[in-house]
């Protein structure tokens, strides 16, 4: 497995041909110097940006025209001199200079254009079965080969296009595919990007066969080990003022660590995302980010771009430094950690085994983890191929399918104590009528009410209103045969049509007593409606209140947490098996939403922090298996008190800014 760096700049460097003087400021010396200020330990650099221009002398591609120099080679020489390591980054999925030369190279798409004539202001998608795919392994050899001492190659915009050139069209009927049907073109675009992957590899590998290497799509696809395990490590880009938010990454996060791979965050120094010059974030927000991410077990990697001039801009390296320099003085407590989750989300992503764009979302999973976050109850991602016996309780949120081994292994998680909460269809067979798994309820059908609303029972005796609660989405029928009801639901007197509506939104609840909302037996607790992804899209929440409620039902113990932190908190638990200690990160920062921001012609939340505020007495009791010897508060080395039930460490935490990690040694 490749080992990453702690400290990383991803030095974005996409220079249009029509900017002159491009790297004439450039100085050896001022780039250490840049580095140096921001503790940076490792940098990716470029040989080829998505215009298409190569920063070094090149005999395949195309040097930047008025690049003067070999900018490329002294930036690495540079490196050298200073111990910091300096992967080299080729656009893959967009260069510009080869769509214009080879149209025909371009993703087509079902109307039979590449691109609007007066579009202008976006990139061209190029198809990996044409020769470009040759052009570009060709690119990517002649950088090996002049560096073979290199520290990894990174390939960017990797995406199962979906094309339908005549090439394409031609390769989908000899593979016995079918071009009209959305799930054939589908999977012949899975069919290219694996060849993409096979042939790409092997360019990077054709000198040295130990080069790491990397091929970003914007997101690390849960379950497609089939291309995820030909990466040498994984870098989850998600810059969290760019649309992403601050609660992307942990998820994303949490399904990394249970991979066999090492890997980083990447978020921006920008105040927006990519390729914004002038753009900066307050030094509270990156250190945050930075501190989120060592907390979720990556290494940090914080985005640039490069000035034309290719002068390094100091306020930027000033800012990251800030970040770096805290990082730095923790790397002890975070290196080779693993997860000690009790609870996982079995991930509803569709085809777990094929790649997928960055833009898919996927609500009824980030519902469901944002509730986890929101209630610091530590959490992993699993996939259809992963193991569940590790862990006391599995999500299953709506939208999944449990297919023939899914259901099999959910089984045997039941009759060895595990404990299963779902929601919607999450626990139905293929057709949707019934059961799939003994819920101690049978399932009357869907019903016809959408909203409908939640209502609060003696069961639930936490949830602060008891009057009916509105739900969007519909639920599912059910009807106990020996489960209890955990929550009850009402009908509204009718859905808004045409023929009659009330007020404003949706017509109030009737009083008529209908099918519970949320049932539950020893094992299992179901919800009706689908919760999960409701969540996500209203964010209400009553609605996490209820799942807290199911939460307690089945797990008599306790939960793993119980924290006074505030929902906004987020904290996390690993352990350091060498070291024979535990961490528990606590991290708190005021997150607004202060913009709706176009990027690239979409529109995007801008999440900001602009300052780190002390959180005062925050007590923690966690239920371990581990008996507890000594905590401190680190980096500091202040010996911290607590107690030790047998089953249970508490202790509370006077005051943190920001981040702070507690060791419990066992």
């Amino acid at each position: 497995m490749h080992t990453l760096r702690f400290r990383q700049v991803h030095l974005d460097f996409h220079t249009s041909g029509a900017i002159p003087g491009v790297g004439e400021k450039f100085s050896k010396r001022q780039f250490q110097e840049a580095l140096k200020r921001g503790h940076v330990d490792s940098i990716t650099l470029f040989s080829k940006c998505h215009h298409g221009y190569s920063y070094h002398p090149t005999k395949v591609g195309r040097t930047h025209p008025t690049l003067r120099r070999d900018l490329l080679s002294e930036q690495i020489d540079a490196c050298r001199e200073i111990g910091v390591r300096c992967p080299i980054y080729l656009s893959a999925g967009w260069d510009e200079l080869s769509a214009d030369a080879h149209p025909e190279w371009v993703v087509t798409d079902r109307e039979g254009r590449r691109r609007h004539p007066l579009q202008g202001l976006g990139w061209q998608n190029l198809r990996f079965n044409s020769a470009y795919l040759d052009h570009l392994c060709d690119q990517i050899h002649e950088v090996v080969t002049r560096w073979p001492d290199n520290d990894g190659i990174f390939l960017d915009i990797i995406s199962p296009w979906v094309d339908y050139s005549a090439q394409s069209l031609g390769e989908m009927k000899g593979l016995g595919l079918n071009p009209m049907r959305d799930e054939d073109v589908d999977e012949f675009a899975q069919h290219v990007l694996l060849r993409y992957y096979t042939r790409a590899n092997a360019a990077v590998r054709s000198v040295r066969a130990d080069t790491p290497v990397f091929h970003n799509g914007g997101n690390i696809p849960v379950g497609a080990h089939r291309f995820n395990l030909l990466h040498s490590h994984f870098e989850l880009e998600s810059l969290p003022t760019g649309g992403w938010g601050y609660d992307h990454f942990p998820f994303s996060a949490r399904y990394a660590i249970t991979q066999p791979r090492d890997f980083l965050g990447m978020t921006g120094k920008f105040h927006t995302s990519w390729g914004e010059f002038g753009g900066f974030k307050r030094p509270a927000a990156l250190q945050y980010e930075c501190a989120a991410m060592i907390a979720n077990a990556a290494k940090c990697s914080v985005g640039d771009q490069l000035h034309p001039s290719g002068e390094m801009n100091l306020d930027t390296y000033d800012l990251i430094g800030a970040a770096y320099a805290e990082v730095e003085a923790k790397e002890p407590w975070v290196g080779e950690v693993t997860s000690v989750a009790r609870i996982a989300i079995v991930s509803t992503e569709r085809n777990q085994n094929r790649a997928r764009g960055h833009d898919v979302k996927n609500l009824s999973d980030e519902g469901a983890a944002r509730m986890l976050l929101e209630l610091h109850q530590p959490f992993v991602v699993l996939d259809d191929q992963a193991d569940w016996s590790a862990y006391e309780l599995v999500i299953l949120p709506d939208g999944i399918l449990l297919n023939a081994s899914a259901l099999a292994k959910a089984r045997a998680f039941l009759a060895h104590g595990g404990k299963i909460i779902a929601a919607g269809d999450a626990l139905l067979n293929e057709s949707r009528d019934a059961f799939a798994l003994d819920v101690g309820a049978t399932l009357l059908g869907r019903s016809a009410f959408d909203p409908d609303y939640l209502v609060a029972t003696d069961l639930t005796p936490d949830i602060p209103v008891r009057s009916p609660i509105v739900i969007e989405g519909g639920a599912y029928s059910v009807q106990p045969t020996y489960a209890r009801t955990l929550a009850d639901r009402r009908n509204a007197y009718f859905n808004r049509t045409w023929e009659h509506f009330c007020s404003h939104q949706h017509t109030p609840d009737s009083p008529e007593a209908t099918t519970p909302a949320a049932i539950f037996t020893e094992a299992i607790a179901y919800f009706a409606h689908d919760l999960f992804s409701q969540y996500r899209r209203r964010g209400q929440p009553l609605y996490r209140d209820f799942f807290k409620a199911a939460l307690h039902q089945l797990l008599p113990q306790g939960l793993p947490l119980r924290t006074n932190l505030p929902t906004v908190a987020r904290f996390n638990l690993l352990h350091q098996p060498a070291k024979n200690r535990l961490i528990a990160h606590l991290l708190y920062a005021p997150i607004t939403l202060r913009a709706q921001v176009t990027i690239w012609g979409t529109p995007k939340p801008t999440e900001i922090i602009e300052e780190l505020i002390p959180l005062r007495d925050t007590r923690v009791t966690l239920r371990l298996a581990h008996p507890v010897s000594a905590a401190t508060l680190e980096p500091q080395g202040t010996p911290l008190p607590f107690t030790h039930d047998g089953e249970r460490v508490t202790f509370s935490v006077p005051e943190f800014t920001g981040h702070q990690m507690i060791v419990l040694q066992h």
